[in-house]
């Protein structure tokens, strides 16, 4: 159990399986979290998928906060008719990590796995609070991307925040989707024995909520990169990724580009893709039993 600092992990779960899997596994290893929710829906849909999640897995004591809307979220979430009753949820990320941070000197480390609308608001708001972040998040390209013509999804949809995150932020850190975007960290529904545990008639009634995302998404694309999952890993310290010094300016657009008077950040350089895997079947049914 990863019980050292405090872990929020800001999401858009709801979308992409990646992001219910990754609350999964911080659910079952990070002792002192706290999710927040990006690109969130008029209804606060994502925070109360999350809500509903974590309250059937045993873990009400992890605070879940409705955070920044974007347009079209409702056009990017999934789970459309599948959401169960859930306990309220605050709205306010700033305040809450504000007060936070105001009672504790400890780090705090920010996992970002979505647009970084949360942290970009919560800098402008709290600037005093930055060094206390330890930010690591999943996006970004350099060399290579499936198309080299816009950012990655994160980056992308919300340019300006990630723009102002990655200049802000105290030594921050990237998870490039140029190495997470591969057929090594793909699950889709033949993807043995998840989803097949999933849907299982035996399976746990919380079971269901991921099963249904699973199902929906898979509706969308053949599968999903297990980008946020080995994200979390990377910020708790867990030797799947390692990491090197580039100095990039930042496109309007979210792309970033290598220049020698830019902005020095920590870049992913390449992942581990067995030493993930294995760490994420201590906690998701991702491989086959023994024959």
């Amino acid at each position: 159990m990863f019980d050292r600092h405090t872990v929020v992990f800001d999401t858009d779960i709801g979308h992409d399986l990646d992001d219910a899997l990754a609350l999964w596994v911080a659910a079952a290893v990070v002792a002192d979290l706290i999710v927040v929710t990006n690109d969130e829906t008029p209804n606060h849909d994502r925070a109360r998928y999350a809500r509903a999640f974590l309250d059937r897995i045993g873990r009400r004591d992890v605070p879940v906060v409705a955070g920044s809307a974007l347009d079209g979220s409702e056009d990017r979430f999934v789970m459309h008719g599948h959401l169960p009753e859930a306990r309220p949820v605050p709205t306010d990320v700033v305040n809450f990590l504000s007060h936070m941070c105001e009672t504790s000197t400890d780090t705090i480390i920010w996992v970002g796995c979505g647009p970084v609308s949360n942290v970009a608001e919560f800098f402008l708001t709290c600037p005093h609070h930055i060094e206390q972040i330890e930010f690591t998040m999943q996006g970004g390209w350099l060399d290579h991307y499936r198309n080299p013509s816009k950012a990655s999804h994160n980056p992308r949809m919300d340019p300006a925040a990630f723009g102002l995150v990655l200049r802000a932020a105290h030594r921050p850190r990237c998870v490039l989707s140029t190495h997470t975007n591969t057929p090594e960290l793909a699950v889709g529904p033949d993807s043995p024995p998840l989803y097949t545990w999933l849907t299982a008639p035996d399976a746990p009634p919380w079971a269901g909520l991921v099963a249904a995302n699973a199902t929906e998404w898979f509706a969308h694309r053949p599968s999903s990169w297990m980008n946020d999952p080995v994200t979390l890993a990377a910020a708790l310290g867990v030797p799947v990724a390692e990491f090197g010094t580039e100095t990039v300016r930042i496109a309007a657009d979210g792309r970033i580009s290598r220049h020698p008077d830019g902005r020095v950040i920590e870049v992913s350089t390449g992942i581990d893709y067995t030493a993930a895997v294995t760490w994420l079947s201590e906690v998701l049914p991702l491989n086959p039993p023994p024959q």
